[in-house]
């Protein structure tokens, strides 16, 4: 039977959202990551998160999506609108899926401008990626088609921002500012650490924590320590003792881990027991009704035409139950 928990793609966009939609996390996130020249221009200061479930889900198997919504600091026109388009990709391959998505969510905001009597809004990619094996999607839309240089001016064009975590050094200096937010912190190293199996990068997680007093807030650590346990191959008893050597008191956290495991399980077992089992014993209750209602007709001298037409049982069936 498969676990909930070893879904690792549904764990990761859960994780995702649970990370980015938030204003707060997702401004820092910006800050660190937008280049300088795009990021002067706009407003940050004040954004909100959007809605995406409206884009359509042909491509959605692959990736999660979330916009924040922000606009341009300037003189004229101060509240023009922009768009950050996120998009996080589990895995390498999929080159189509990734720039046509993006693509997708551009035109519909775009026809939604258009019918609204508006100018079209500015739109950003941005794609966070954090799979094991190298980026090589082509980071502008027309670089996708091998032609001559005379050709591409012609052709739809557009690029993103790429976040890799691969390329990113969590441990470099430059990372301080980004520290002063430990929740966005810990998720995008434990983020890193998902795809490569880090067990190093999850002690200097709990190093980090200990030394900025993090552990108190017990849900926020139970919320991270329960996707350390879904995307890392560490079991329970090692998942305590990096604790206790990272002088985190582990034995509030590890039961009610383990218990929140205990009930998921639970649940996924009472899930897949509807799906599958539940159905064939529904049917076999019925034939069971059926049987016992031929029983009865049979004491009561029905005909044996009659005892089929309303039980539904064959001849055959019928036969068995009268000898």
């Amino acid at each position: 039977m498969k676990n909930a928990t070893t879904d690792i793609q549904q764990v990761n966009d859960s994780f995702f959202h649970k990370i980015f939609d938030s204003p707060e996390n997702a401004r820092d996130f910006l800050e660190r990551v937008l280049p300088p020249g795009v990021k002067k221009h706009l407003d940050l200061a004040h954004i909100e998160i959007g809605d995406t479930k409206y884009v359509s889900n042909e491509f959605r198997k692959g990736f999660s999506d979330i916009v924040v919504k922000t606009a341009l600091k300037r003189k004229k026109d101060p509240k023009m609108p922009v768009d950050i388009y996120f998009l996080l990709k589990h895995k390498s391959e999929g080159r189509v899926e990734v720039l046509i998505q993006v693509l997708k969510y551009m035109v519909f905001e775009w026809e939604k401008d258009y019918n609204n009597g508006k100018p079209p809004r500015l739109i950003i990619p941005v794609v966070f990626y954090h799979g094991a094996e190298e980026w090589k999607v082509p980071r502008a839309f027309a670089d996708q088609f091998d032609v001559d240089d005379e050709i591409k001016p012609y052709l739809l064009d557009y690029r993103y921002i790429l976040f890799d975590t691969n390329s990113w050094d969590f441990r470099d200096e430059s990372n301080q500012e980004l520290k002063k937010n430990i929740f966005l912190f810990t998720a995008m190293v434990l983020m890193k650490a998902a795809c490569k199996n880090d067990p190093e990068a999850v002690r200097e997680i709990f190093r980090f924590w200990h030394e900025r007093g993090f552990t108190e807030n017990k849900d926020i650590v139970l919320f991270f320590m329960k996707y350390i346990s879904q995307t890392q191959e560490i079991n329970r008893d090692n998942l305590k003792k990096i604790l206790d050597k990272s002088k985190i008191d582990g034995g509030d956290i590890m039961p009610t881990l383990a218990q929140q495991f205990k009930e998921e399980f639970r649940e996924e077992f009472r899930e897949e027991f509807i799906e599958t089992l539940g159905p064939k014993l529904k049917k076999e209750g019925e034939k069971k009704e059926k049987y016992e209602t031929a029983r009865r007709m049979l004491m009561d001298d029905f005909s044996l035409e009659k005892v089929m037409k309303y039980t539904g049982l064959t001849e055959k069936e019928i036969k068995t139950l009268m000898n």
